[in-house]
This record gives structure tokens, C-alpha cells and sequence, in this order.
């Protein structure tokens, strides 16, 4: 890479910080490792925690004394309310702590870091993903109930008054946005999403309740706008809950793949396009690299 510009990014998601006994003592071996790796710029593609403000903080906190450029978007249990607003949440409480534990959410505005850019959002879904073999009628994908089977818990959570495509339209008009700042400074972008952009990144074919679930994964148009955009050369995403990578004409996408109880983190060398998977496991399972 030419001289000042990033040469390795680390890249997490879904740590659910505070949810899970094991999935904390996987968050604390993570946020030592990138502490103490010297790397550029570190990432946090959404999740970091669930309703609880505290929680979020805390585990931001974690990364305190990596010296390199933190980002992140928030991803929906990030929104998750117990009564407040969600949209006021997102628009000024998150960013501000954010802010205040030295982390840029990219939901606000673009970073650039060399000839890098960086932008990203928390995405969000349209139920274009959704598996249309199930006869699911739309207004049931909406209320965001199969009856007898699952419910998606989104609904009783974020507290707002948009529809889901008019957010989904909005974080991508804002996606449009912050590439356009960055297009002519840079000559790479990377792109961060809680949501997934991709259809090659979900899952596989599953019982009634995932496929009923898939609609909420993500929407097919982020990944049609990002590979509208020659310089987007990385597309990171969590939510999924599974590790998953795709390449399209040159464009890289990777599902970082975070469990409750099992953390990821994705390393990739900037100089050579080279990426490593770190697993962090509970006490009592072996770690290692996948």
C-alpha cells in the first residue's frame, strides 16, 4: 500500500456484549487480541450489544488502548428499546457514545484513513430475501409473526414509526451518500453493514422458522448498489450469525460469523488482499485460526 495508508484492518461483529456468560469470555479474548495487534483500523460491523446503553459502553470500553482508526455501525438489537424511541437512539445516543469511547459510527458520516475510504451503515432489510416457496403473504412479513412458529423480535423491540422499506430507503440513500464524499479522494473503499448485501452470504435452506427469518437478514439492493461502485473492493457484514465469503468481478464480500457463544474476527492485509479468520472460543475449547 502506498506510504499512510491502512495496511491491516480487523474486523468483528455480533459480540451481544453482556448477553451470554460464555459469549463475554470469548468478547474479552477478542478485545485482547486487538488490542495488542498493532493493526490500522478495527471494525465492529453491528451488535455490539442489546437494548442496554451500559452494555454498549462497556464493551467499547474494552478496545480503550488500540491505538489505530475504531469504527462501527450498530446493528438492530442495538435498537432495541425498553419503551424509549429507537429512531432518537440511533440518531443521536448511539453516535455519541460512540464518540465518547473514540469510535466513528459510520452511520453519521464516512472516514478516510490514507487513500482508504471507509463507509458504511447499519443496513437494514425489506424482506427481499425472503423465500417466496413459503406463500408467506406480505402483510405477515410485516407484522413480523408466522403464527406457530417464531416470531421475529424486532417487532417488539425498536420502537419507531417508519416501515421497513422507508428505513431500509433512507440508510441507503445514506450509503449513496458517503461514497459519493469519498469517491474522488480515494482509491479503495471498504464497506460496513450490519445487514447482509448479499444472497450468496445467507444460509442454507433450513426448517420454517429460519426461512420465515431470512427476510430480515438484509436486502438484495445494498448489494446491488455497492457493485455499482468500482472502488468498493471489501463489504464486511454481521447479523448472520455464520462465516460465509463471496467475490464478485473483484469485489470482496465476507459475513464475519459471530455466534452468541463463538466470536470472529477477520484480518485482512490490505497490502496483499490475504485474510485470516480468528475463532475465539469459551473456556475450555481450544482457539485458533479458520
Amino acid at each position: 500500500m502506498a506510504n499512510g495508508d491502512p495496511e491491516r484492518i480487523l474486523v468483528t461483529a455480533d459480540l451481544h456484549f453482556g448477553l451470554y456468560t460464555a459469549g463475554d469470555e470469548c468478547n474479552l479474548k477478542l478485545a485482547e487480541f486487538v488490542r495488542n495487534s498493532g493493526a490500522d483500523v478495527f471494525a465492529l460491523c453491528g451488535d455490539v450489544a442489546d437494548a442496554d446503553t451500559d452494555c454498549f459502553k462497556t464493551c467499547l470500553d474494552l478496545f480503550a488502548s488500540f491505538r489505530g482508526l475504531k469504527l462501527l455501525v450498530p446493528g438492530n438489537h442495538d435498537l432495541w428499546t425498553a419503551g424509549s424511541d429507537s429512531a432518537g437512539k440511533y440518531r443521536k445516543v448511539l453516535p455519541a457514545l460512540a464518540a465518547d469511547c473514540g469510535f466513528h459510527m459510520l452511520d453519521v458520516g464516512p472516514q478516510i484513513f490514507g487513500r482508504v475510504g471507509f463507509i458504511g451503515n447499519i443496513g437494514w432489510y425489506d424482506y427481499s430475501f425472503r423465500n417466496a416457496d413459503l406463500n408467506v403473504p406480505l402483510h405477515q412479513y410485516e407484522a413480523k409473526e408466522l403464527p406457530g412458529v417464531c416470531v421475529w423480535n424486532d417487532v417488539r423491540f425498536i420502537e419507531w414509526e417508519m416501515t421497513d422499506l422507508e428505513f431500509t430507503d433512507r440508510c441507503l440513500r445514506k450509503l449513496q451518500t458517503a461514497y459519493r464524499a469519498v469517491e474522488e479522494r480515494v482509491h479503495t473503499v471498504v464497506a460496513f453493514l450490519h445487514h447482509v448485501p448479499f444472497r450468496e452470504l445467507l444460509y442454507d435452506h433450513s426448517n420454517a422458522a429460519f426461512e420465515f427469518c431470512r427476510a430480515y437478514l438484509g436486502s438484495e439492493r445494498f448489494g446491488r448498489l455497492l457493485l455499482d461502485w468500482p472502488k468498493v473492493r471489501y463489504v464486511f457484514c454481521g447479523h448472520r450469525h455464520g462465516p460465509d465469503r463471496a467475490c464478485f468481478n473483484g469485489t470482496r464480500a465476507f459475513s464475519v460469523g459471530s455466534e452468541y457463544r463463538v466470536k470472529r474476527l477477520i484480518e485482512l492485509d490490505m497490502s496483499s488482499g490475504d485474510h485470516t479468520t480468528h475463532l475465539f472460543t469459551p473456556d475450555g475449547a481450544p482457539p485458533g485460526d479458520v
